[in-house]
């Protein structure tokens, strides 16, 4: 008898290993980096910023958007003409703000940081963790978009490139 119900809860472990090896054989949901956009009266201005970053310029459309990638091909920008009758928000001053912050990771945040002052960036906040111990600086360029830039591999859950 015990050797019976030794074999049904091994049946029972092996099948609930089966499912679960299934549910992980579907494919991703998300299958790439973010590209993100930015909207702006004018894109060609706006892209020298991140062009002074270090990110390069993949390819200008005729409507004047300007595709920036970054470095290695993770992600990318795009910046847009922003609609006419359209005004530019207000300035950010906290990265707790409503609204997206995107966080890129960088593998100096010195010279990053070097770059985006020379560039004219506002320095928004630089937020330490206490847990993980390094900082990440949230950076606002000329039309007070912010980012923030963390150290490289500063989430060891997330699969980097």
């Amino acid at each position: 008898m015990l050797a019976l119900r030794l074999v049904a809860a091994c049946v029972i472990v092996l099948l609930g290993f089966s499912a679960q090896a299934q549910e992980n054989t579907k494919p991703p949901l998300f299958t790439s980096t973010p590209t993100i956009l930015l909207r702006t009266p004018d894109p060609a201005n706006l892209s020298k910023f991140y062009i002074a970053l270090g990110m390069k310029v993949g390819s200008v459309a005729p409507s004047g958007t300007v595709n920036i990638y970054h470095e290695g091909g993770a992600g990318s920008l795009e910046i847009l003409k922003m609609d006419e009758n359209t005004k530019p928000g207000g300035l950010k001053t906290s990265r707790t703000q409503q609204g997206v912050v995107a966080i890129f990771e960088v593998t100096d945040q010195a010279e990053l940081v070097r770059r985006a002052k020379e560039a004219g960036a506002t320095l928004i906040e630089r937020w330490t963790s206490s847990e993980r111990g390094h900082s990440i600086y949230y950076i606002g360029d000329w039309e007070n978009n912010v980012f923030g830039f963390a150290p490289r591999y500063h989430n060891p859950s997330i699969k980097v490139p």
